[in-house]
Formats: C-alpha cells, structure tokens, sequence
C-alpha cells in the first residue's frame, strides 16, 4: 500500500508518494483560461500552452478556504490521472493537508469526496502547519535526535500567514494569529504599483508573479534603502545598485522574462525592458506594515509577539528560540533575517528564525517522512472506520491531531 503525500495549497499542490520523493510534482491549483483563445487548461495543463498572456485563473479557493469543488475536483483528477501521478486510490493511503481552523462543512465535504467518490484506503487529514511541526526536529537540532519541546511555525502562504505555536506536537489554539497578507496580496500590490508607474500589468498575473519571484526582497532597513533609491528607475537610469531592468517575455521566442545582465551574452533590442527599484522591497514590505495598504492589523513579526504572549510564560522563551517560516513568501531573500531582528527589538529573550532550503517543499517533504512513522498510523482513518465512525466523528478526530 502506497502512501500519497498531498499538500493541497491554494496557489499550487505540492504532491508524490512518500516512498518515492523522485514522484514529486508541483501542480498549480486552478483552473486557466487564456485571454486570445478562451481556452482552458486544468492544472499543470498550462504548460503546454504559448498564449500565456492575460490569463486568467480560477482558483478552488476564496479567502484561503476551499469553497469551488468543481475546480478542485478537476485539478485532483488531473493529479491522480496517469498523466501525473497514476494513483490507484483504493490502493493508496492518502495524507491531505487543510487550512488552520477550517470550516466543518468543508471539512465533511472533503472526507466525504475522498472517501465516497475516489475511494481512497485511508487519510490523515492535518493542517499544514502541523506537518513543519513534525519535522522541526531535523531543522533546529540536527542530528542530536531530541524533538523540540516547542515550536512557532509561521506559514507565509498564498492567501494569507499564519502563526501558530505548538507544545509538545500539540497546537496552542489561543496562540494561533492570522495576517491577511500573503503571496497573492503582494502579486497584486506589485501590478497596482508598476501599472500605475510604468505598464499596464493589470492582466499580466502570470508576469508580475514571476517578477516577485525574481526581482523583490525584504530589506533589513527600509528607511535607508527608500533614502538610497529616491530617483531612481531602474539601472540604466541612475546607477543605482538597488536598481534593475527585467526584461519582459514575448511569448514567441521566450516564455520566461529574466532580469538584464543575469544572462550571458543576452542583447535586448526590441524586448519591453520593466524598470524596478525601490519596488522590489516596498512590495513585501507589507507583509511587516499592512496598514501601509490599507489593512489595519499587526504585522507578521507582531503577529509572531502577540501569540508567543498569549502562551503559558514558562513556554515565552523556548517559543521564542524556535521559530521556523515557511510557504512561498519564506523565499523571499531577507526575510528570515528581518523577521528575526524585528521580533528580536520587541522581546529580552533570544530569537531564533530557522528556514529550510526549500520553504515551498518543506511540509510536503515531512509529511513523506511522516507517513512511514508508527505516529501517522494512529492518525489514520480507513474508509471501513469512516463508513462506521460517520463523517462527525472524522472530523473530531482529525481535529484532536491538528
């Protein structure tokens, strides 16, 4: 019996069987239509498809919550097809990741959908988070062999981030903060701003995700770095260091922009050049000041200060010393740092932010790891226990692990 891992993001699936890590594929989770051909693709679909310009997505998810089962639904086919993953699912174990604090009812939808129309042999239902919390071990201590007694896992997702402190593998519910500031969020303050000051990018998602991606950072000192690039647009016009041109792709002869002068030999002649400067760290800037964009709430290190308070005080400083962030916004260059020395200004005990090589992976990575312990076992729920047990019961369950 196979074990199949799926880390059901809102932005991509990160998915494989957990014996064999080489499976992995990442999936984007949604449904596209391309703007000149009205075409749709499913999934990794897109890939196959030249007119990548004005796309249009539509998600499974609204507000980081699974609300759209058609979509979700076409995107698992397409996952567990032969084309992708060739999963037999009466002959699969499966582990599912789910939001913190999510709904009942998508909860029932989703045991039900697993186990009455696809039919798997088992499932371990978790939050994401609790999966970066089993593998906090490897991460802080290395090879000493001794589990954390407590962990602060912040999760910087695609629709929002959350913080959340976990005691001896158990989630401190009242500790649990949320920031309405993620991936998404940051991809579109980005169009607004160079649509307003360069291009009209407003129906370029699939662009201005990548330039995120490649061109923006978390500055360790914001003032300065706005003092040193005022005047400035780009790297031609200026010199400024912190200033750069991405050259947009044309989708004929590339699909991938890259910033000028990272590739050898490159000669831009009649590419579009995206002029960027104090862009690239007044974007993810948001995710520590909010209010800047009109989001009255704390920022990701304040979030991290107000749930290690609401904590028991005997656990402030070993929460303190373990904090480890992850999802797609841990990528950005920078950010552990800041987010170390901002919460580090606002505490007297040590801070320690640890981040893995791959932030994306790193819960789909020790949910494999986790499937093949005696733990996950007793985590389990077979579709003979779900069919007496019934879908309330499930749900505590899964719950009483999260």
């Amino acid at each position: 019996m196979r074990t199949l891992v799926l880390d059901n993001g809102s932005f991509a699936i990160k998915c494989g069987y957990a014996e064999d890590e080489t499976s992995a594929r990442t999936i984007p989770n949604s449904v596209t239509r391309t703007k000149r051909t009205k075409r749709m693709y499913v999934g990794d679909l897109i890939d196959s498809s030249t007119d990548l310009s004005g796309l249009y997505y539509r998600s499974p998810f609204e507000r980081g919550y699974l609300v759209h089962w058609d979509v979700q639904l076409a995107v698992w086919d397409r996952v567990f097809s032969s084309d992708v993953l060739g999963c037999t699912p009466n002959e699969t174990d499966l582990m599912l990741t789910e939001p913190i604090f999510n709904l009942h009812q998508i909860q029932r939808n989703m045991d039900e959908i697993v186990f009455e129309e696809y039919g798997f042999a088992s499932l371990v239902r978790a939050p994401t988070a609790r999966l970066v919390e089993a593998g906090a071990r490897d991460l802080i201590y290395g090879d000493e062999g001794r589990d954390p007694e407590c962990v602060l896992v912040v999760d910087a997702g695609h629709a929002f981030t959350h913080v959340v402190p976990y005691h001896m593998g158990r989630q401190i519910a009242s500790g649990v903060r949320r920031v309405d500031v993620g991936g998404r969020l940051l991809t579109n303050y980005l169009k607004e701003t160079v649509s307003f000051r360069y291009w009209d990018m407003m129906d370029e998602t699939f662009i201005m995700s990548a330039v995120k991606e490649k061109c923006c950072f978390v500055s360790e000192d914001f003032k300065r770095d706005i003092e040193a690039t005022r005047g400035c647009v780009g790297r031609r016009r200026g010199g400024n260091p912190l200033g750069l041109e991405y050259v947009l792709p044309d989708f004929s002869t590339s699909r991938q922009g890259f910033i000028q002068g990272s590739q050898p030999d490159d000669i831009v002649t009649d590419s579009q050049l995206l002029p960027l400067c104090n862009e690239r760290f007044a974007i993810p800037e948001a995710l520590f000041h909010p209010s800047d964009i009109g989001i009255e709430q704390a920022g990701i290190h304040q979030a991290v200060v107000q749930a290690v308070a609401a904590c028991p005080a005997e656990m402030h400083a070993v929460l303190l010393a373990n904090i480890i962030v992850v999802g797609g916004s841990a990528c950005l260059p920078g950010l552990r740092q800041r987010l170390q020395s901002e919460v580090q200004a606002q505490v007297s005990h040590r801070v320690r932010v640890f981040a893995p090589q791959d932030p994306v992976h790193w819960a789909w990575q020790n949910g494999c790891a986790l499937a093949t312990q005696s733990r996950a076992r007793s985590w389990q729920v077979s579709k003979a226990q779900y069919e007496e047990m019934g879908a309330h019961r499930t749900i505590v369950h899964f719950g009483s692990i999260s």
